[in-house]
């Protein structure tokens, strides 16, 4: 059988990844996120300033209008065991967003509801998943941006995105850990290329998360790490020890989140081919309550649903 020679792979690689890396227009280079251009030119229509800039005081009625965007798009978010719950939430914000930039939190909700309408409903279609991913994305990008003017200003000026978020704060945590989470899934959707060329943005934001509060989002950047450490490959920093550890940690601290499980079973088990630690993982998530975290049963349906759909593949992953 003819292999490649080493030096021609990495060759490969390396004008792969220059490809896969080009083409996104960030927050900070004056790109919005894309717009919905479901309702028509008024609906693609973008904010006059920067996403991430703070829109400055707002007067008593323009103030009114975004506090009822917002109090509709978290009435919407509180059902979103439906899809057309999220989206609704998410065109509530977004309508919220155009008017008043800057708001951190609603930068990081818009983050988190494209994340979570991507991962939880639109698994089996590629094109709307990628598309929904990306727009999660560019929100995470203005959410960061956002909840530190240092790095903003860090990444006008031109520097790298994995060495200017060592000066994001604490207070920018939710914005890094939804945007790593978005970043990591729509690479891995595009394939292995583009995840090696995001590869030192996610893992520079998830470590700040990692180090600034480890135990945000039910001990997120622990569960994190247990995932990035399975998928990655060897050459890559990759680490089946590590990933072990990351998810053990991660469960000690919270083991109620079932998607802690879900991803060990999914990137670990299947990695090491170790079926009857896939099977008791997978089955044990499905054995649990659905409110098992009581503000977070959407979430817990959609890992239960993941699990079955990981159990029925099972012969075609060992």
């Amino acid at each position: 059988m003819r292999t490649t020679p080493p030096v021609v792979s990495l060759v490969l690689v390396a004008g792969l990844l220059a490809s896969a890396c080009a083409g996104r227009k960030a927050a900070w280079e004056g790109a919005p996120p894309p717009a919905d251009t479901s309702k028509g030119a008024e609906g693609a229509q973008a904010a006059s300033g920067k996403c991430y800039e703070p829109a400055g005081d707002l007067d008593e009625a323009t103030a009114k209008q975004v506090a009822d965007a917002i109090a509709r798009g978290d009435a919407a978010w509180a059902e979103r065991t439906s899809p057309d719950a999220i989206r609704k939430a998410i065109a509530a914000w977004e309508e919220a967003a155009k008017i008043q930039t800057g708001n951190v939190d609603l930068l990081v909700k818009l983050t988190r509801a494209h994340y979570f309408l991507a991962d939880g409903y639109l698994r089996d279609d590629a094109k709307a998943y990628l598309a929904t991913m990306d727009k999660g994305v560019s929100w995470g990008e203005c959410a960061i941006a956002a909840s530190s003017p240092e790095f903003a200003k860090k990444l006008e000026a031109g520097a790298k995105l994995h060495e200017a978020v060592a000066v994001v704060p604490k207070e920018g945590v939710p914005a890094m850990y939804w945007y790593a989470s978005a970043l990591g899934k729509w690479a891995k959707k595009k394939g292995f290329a583009v995840l090696l060329g995001q590869k030192d943005n996610v893992k520079a934001t998830m470590d700040r998360c990692l180090a600034l509060d480890p135990e945000y989002y039910y001990a997120g950047p622990y569960r994190y790490f247990g995932a990035y450490y399975a998928v990655a490959p060897s050459f890559a920093g990759g680490d089946l020890n590590k990933s072990r550890e990351f998810f053990e940690k991660s469960l000690s601290i919270e083991p109620r989140y079932l998607g802690t499980k879900v991803l060990w079973a999914q990137e670990l088990s299947v990695k090491l081919q170790d079926e009857d630690e896939f099977e008791r993982l997978l089955n044990e998530v499905l054995a649990a309550p659905d409110d098992i975290i009581p503000e977070l049963v959407p979430e817990t349906l959609v890992e239960k649903q993941k699990a079955k759909e990981l159990l029925a593949q099972k012969d075609e992953l060992f």
